[in-house]
Order: structure tokens, then C-alpha cells, then sequence
């Protein structure tokens, strides 16, 4: 039988170090010692290196019922933390976090944040919601219900989502929401950057060119990503796409295709994609 989460299970799987807290949204938020952030209202759940819970806002003032009630569309939460208007956040821990770096692969990322999508869809969570700060779950002034101590890899959350859990994301960029928005960000940066590459050379000035263009895809979106979230972003593909692509190492690559495209190579390619007469190439053959 699965045991049910508490506070101190919960603070062992919270995992920034200094995360960003506040006790009004209103005056913004600022990085804070992990004991000062377990006093505030509204804290990070997640490092910003590693995607370590999946939050939803729930702006219903039935959030409990729709969290809990059976039969459940979605997996059993970890946690549901109520305001005293019965509007919540309802949340679940990752067994293996997934890596936010500039040493990130896209697809992990990309699967994430499907699951996000199904679980909003099946709580009819709001799709406004800056996914940064949750309410927090330990702080006294909200009401939590605590839910299975099961810790979720993204495939388990997955499967318990069914059909409710897209198969693809929003194409366009004003489209996306959630966790998608990082995934969109993310894309279209790093797609502009290798191609932008090669026409700078000085790095402080490529990183501040790859920062605007960050920032300029971020006003595309329907709720944009916070300045902090977008700048490390920028900063992630900036750092990466210096290091791993120069003119030489372009120069490299094309030799290299050139290498493998030989003439016999090139006749291969051509019959394969056109239809071949083969009696005509065996008259020529025999002629």
C-alpha cells in the first residue's frame, strides 16, 4: 500500500539550494537561504538546473476535489497546497529530475513538458501559469493535503495520463504554454544560434546578441517566461554554441560531407530516388 507524503518528506525532495521566495507576488522575489525560503509563501520548486517537480495551478475554487477525486485521469498527486478560496497548486515529484543545462538534451525536456500539458488539461489548470513559484506546500497559510510519498519518473506519469497527454507541442511559438515555452525558447534560440555563429567573433558581443534574440522570442508568447528564465536560457545556448561551433570546426565538417560524397556516391543517390529503366541500362551495358 503506498504511503501518504509529509512535510518533512516533502522539504528532503525540495531541492534548490538558494531558491527564489516571496510572501507577496506582488513585490517580487529574491534568492534566499533554503531555511529562510520553507518561512515564505511562495518559494521555487525546482533548481534551475534540474526539473524536479511538475506544479499545476488550479484556478477553481474546488482545486481538493478535482485533484482527488475518483475516478482520477490523472496519477496521485504528491501534494495539493489550497489557498482559503479552495484555488491551488497541485504538484508531483520527479524520480529522476531532467536537466535544464546547456548540456540538456532537447527530448527529455520536450516529454516534460507534454506531461505538464496532460496534467493541466486534466485538472483544467491555467494555462497562464508562470510554472516558477509554487504555493508552498510546508507554510501555514495554505491548506495542504498530502498525497503518495511515490516518487514519478516521466514515463510512469505519462502512461496514468493516457490520452489526455498530447502527442505533440504547439508549432507556434504564441501557442505554447508551460513548460513548453522553455522547450519553444529553447529551439528557436539554439536553431537561430548555430546559423548566427559564424558571423561574430568577439563572445561578450555574441552573448549579448543571443540575449536580445531570447528576449525577442519571449514577447511572442502568451504569458512570456520570466527575465531571469530567459537570460539563462540565452545564456546556456550562447556558452554552447561558442565552444562547440567555429569556422574551423565548420570548415571541418564540410570536408568531411565532401569527403563522403564521392561521384559514385552521387549516381547512388540519384537512381534511388528516380525510377530506373533497367532494361535500358542493360542494353547500354551490352552495347
Amino acid at each position: 500500500m503506498t504511503s501518504r507524503l509529509d512535510a518533512s518528506l516533502w522539504a528532503d525532495q525540495w531541492s534548490p539550494r538558494r531558491p527564489l521566495a516571496t510572501d507577496d507576488l506582488t513585490q517580487g522575489c529574491w534568492r534566499q537561504s533554503r531555511p529562510d525560503a520553507l518561512t515564505r509563501r511562495y518559494l521555487e520548486h525546482s533548481p534551475r538546473a534540474l526539473l524536479s517537480m511538475l506544479v499545476i495551478d488550479v484556478d477553481h475554487d474546488d482545486t481538493l476535489i478535482r485533484a482527488l477525486q475518483k475516478p482520477m485521469t490523472h496519477p496521485m498527486p504528491s501534494w495539493i497546497a489550497e489557498s482559503p478560496t479552495g484555488r491551488g497548486h497541485v504538484g508531483w515529484i520527479l524520480k529522476t529530475p531532467v536537466c535544464r543545462t546547456d548540456a540538456a538534451r532537447i527530448e527529455p525536456m520536450r516529454f516534460a513538458a507534454k506531461v505538464e500539458e496532460g496534467l493541466r488539461r486534466s485538472l483544467d489548470g491555467d494555462v497562464g501559469y508562470a510554472g516558477l513559484l509554487t504555493k508552498n506546500p510546508v507554510h501555514g497559510h495554505w491548506t495542504t493535503t498530502w498525497g503518495t510519498d511515490e516518487l514519478y519518473e516521466l514515463r510512469d506519469l505519462a502512461a496514468g495520463l493516457g490520452e489526455l497527454m498530447p502527442r505533440t507541442l504547439p508549432r507556434k511559438t504564441a501557442d505554447s504554454s508551460g513548460l513548453g515555452r522553455n522547450v519553444a525558447l529553447f529551439n528557436r534560440v539554439r536553431l537561430w544560434a548555430y546559423r548566427a555563429r559564424l558571423r561574430y567573433e568577439d563572445r561578450q558581443e555574441w552573448e549579448e546578441v543571443v540575449d536580445a534574440f531570447a528576449l525577442a522570442v519571449n514577447h511572442e508568447f502568451a504569458v512570456p517566461l520570466s527575465p531571469g528564465e530567459v537570460g539563462h536560457t540565452a545564456r546556456s545556448v550562447a556558452r554552447w554554441v561558442w565552444r562547440n561551433f567555429s569556422a574551423e570546426g565548420f570548415s571541418a565538417v564540410q570536408a568531411a560531407r565532401g569527403r563522403r560524397n564521392t561521384p559514385e556516391q552521387q549516381v547512388a543517390k540519384r537512381l534511388g530516388r528516380t525510377k530506373i529503366d533497367w532494361h535500358a541500362l542493360a542494353e547500354e551495358a551490352t552495347s
